[in-house]
């Protein structure tokens, strides 16, 4: 996960220098959350930023977990329509 948030967080360098070149303020706080529901501690970071904790902060990951896992199913379950293939 680590390699994925470095490779999230270069890929928004040149959009922040340019928010910023503007006269904003921007950071950049790439989240992993794997296709299992595996949520990295990059997601407890951004919502811990957001003062957001205690009960409620259990809830969005577990949200986070449940969303990416239902998400990952359906992909799953849909792998042999055409649709879902640039063919």
């Amino acid at each position: 996960m680590e390699e994925a948030h470095a490779l999230k967080e270069g890929k928004y360098l040149d959009l922040t220098k340019e928010v910023k070149t503007n006269g904003y303020e921007a950071k950049v706080m790439p989240v992993e959350i794997g296709a299992r529901g595996f949520v990295g501690s990059s997601a407890y970071r951004l919502l811990s930023k957001l003062s957001i904790c205690g009960n409620k902060r259990t809830k969005v990951i577990r949200l986070l977990a449940e969303t990416a896992e239902n998400s990952s199913r359906w992909i799953w379950s849909r792998r042999n329509e055409k649709l879902l293939h640039k063919d």
